[in-house]
């Protein structure tokens, strides 16, 4: 249903960077993933230009509610911007704000050129209020910061200056306090590097890195990833993609195999991965343990097509398995040394990379994904031998689906126990025996929450 739509409302195929970033944000709005419209409508693009409009079209999400208060401020009373005006406006607004390397002229000319073609009528309400927004801009009048001095209430100024969900800031002052939420809120707007996590046959880390036509920092807690220092573009243009050297994997995602086997004790060599998605965190594994091979499960034919292509440029497709199942209706048998969970949850630890989530999630998901993954992990633990462990993990920052989620399980599940021989280098980590969480703003990396548990023997 969103391609049609897309091309109706100016998504077509187009070699216009700022069409394509007007056809993208719709289509997101829609519930689309954004960096997936933006392939496919952007095909037309050259490098520079699909740059342009990423940028838009990622400001735009990230900063979406200060830019609409500035946007409101600006509007006369009585006027109403519509549906496609607003998303121009937004773009318009972002360009100048945010993108210092747009000129001024460009960032008003064509999106009242968009405008003309997209919300015919509302052109001369888009040029006035974004040649007002240049007027103070040159005139260095500063942008608010958090709106402080007036009487808005504390929870409303963060929600609107650091652009999250109002339901979302009040419940994190709530529990973290406003310090440590506004380190999140503003971590969460930055964009996430490309971390390149090494196959083994690769070879050494440092070597590889010099192989690299940028420069590139080794990950803190990974001993497998690098982090450029600056963007590069596309990855798949990067030496050795093509040849398998790597693939793209945050740093937090990248701990799954050193949380997955005692260190200095034996290896896994029969994994089960409940829910693997595109495969990332298999692929983790079956490069950590050159000896596994692992059974991947996922209710998506889609992903996991995704999953067996990046398996053959990996070259792991011999000691990868793939079924197109959903654990909680599988029928699993206490045989596997490995059983790795990794729960569909809110995405609340991932807004660097998919700043769309934040307006696509409620107070309510908290609950429904919290109970579906309870069930998840309760099928998956009657496929643990004696003695494997599991892991449960989820990219969020909500207790609900982490913490509680662990902790429960323990409690009904007396033949399971805190694992608690992990590598040393993971205890900054740590919050309590069997459980360990990544925070963006402190570790520089996703939000991640890892339950690690295993069956006594």
């Amino acid at each position: 249903m969103l391609e049609p739509t897309a091309k109706s409302q100016g998504g077509a195929l187009s070699a216009n960077p700022r069409r394509v970033a007007l056809g993208a944000l719709k289509a997101t709005y829609e519930g689309a993933h954004p960096e997936d419209v933006l392939d496919r409508l952007g095909v037309m693009l050259s490098r520079k230009d699909m740059a342009l409009a990423q940028a838009i079209v990622y400001v735009c999400l990230r900063h979406q509610s200060r830019l609409d208060f500035l946007i409101d401020g600006k509007l006369r009373a009585g006027s109403v911007a519509s549906r496609t005006s607003r998303i121009l406006l937004r773009m318009g607004l972002a360009q100048i704000m945010f993108l210092n390397r747009v000129p001024h002229h460009a960032a008003v000319n064509e999106t009242t050129a968009l405008g003309k073609s997209f919300a015919p009528g509302r052109e001369g309400l888009i040029n006035a209020v974004l040649r007002a927004f240049v007027r103070d801009k040159e005139a260095n009048r500063f942008w608010p910061q958090e709106r402080d001095g007036d009487d808005t209430p504390e929870v409303e100024r963060l929600a609107t200056f650091y652009s999250h969900p109002g339901w979302l800031v009040k419940k994190l002052v709530s529990e973290w306090g406003t310090r440590e939420t506004r380190a999140y809120l503003a971590a969460g707007n930055q964009p996430a590097p490309a971390v390149l996590r090494l196959n083994p046959r690769a070879g050494d880390r440092e070597a590889f890195a010099r192989t690299l036509p940028f420069p590139v920092r080794p990950t803190q807690f990974s001993p497998w990833g690098l982090v450029p220092e600056a963007p590069q573009g596309r990855p798949d243009s990067w030496p050795g993609f093509a040849e398998g050297l790597f693939t793209i994997q945050d740093e937090a995602s990248q701990l799954v195999p050193l949380l997955s086997a005692p260190p200095g004790g034996p290896a896994p060599r029969r994994i089960l991965d409940c829910c693997a998605g595109k495969g990332g965190k298999s692929f983790a594994l079956l490069g950590a343990f050159p000896d596994a091979r692992c059974s991947t499960l996922d209710s998506s034919r889609l992903r996991l097509d995704d999953l067996s292509r990046e398996a053959k440029r990996l070259g792991l497709s011999d000691r990868v398995s793939v079924a197109n199942a959903d654990v909680l209706k599988a029928s699993l048998e206490p045989s596997w040394d490995l059983v790795l969970v990794d729960a569909p949850c809110t995405g609340l630890g991932i807004l660097r990379r998919r700043p769309d989530i934040k307006w696509r999630r409620s107070p309510e998901d908290i609950p429904r994904f919290a109970e579906l993954q309870s069930g998840l992990l309760a099928s998956a633990a009657a496929a643990v031998r004696p003695g494997g462990r599991l892991v449960y993990c989820v990219c969020t920052v909500t207790r609900e689906e982490g913490p509680e989620i662990a902790e429960r399980f323990l409690a009904g599940n007396p033949d399971f126990r805190p694992a608690e021989s992990v590598p040393d280098s993971l205890e900054p980590l740590r919050v309590c025996p069997g459980q360990y969480r990544t925070v963006t703003h402190r570790h520089r990396m996703d939000g991640f929450f890892y339950g690690v548990t295993e069956r006594k023997a």
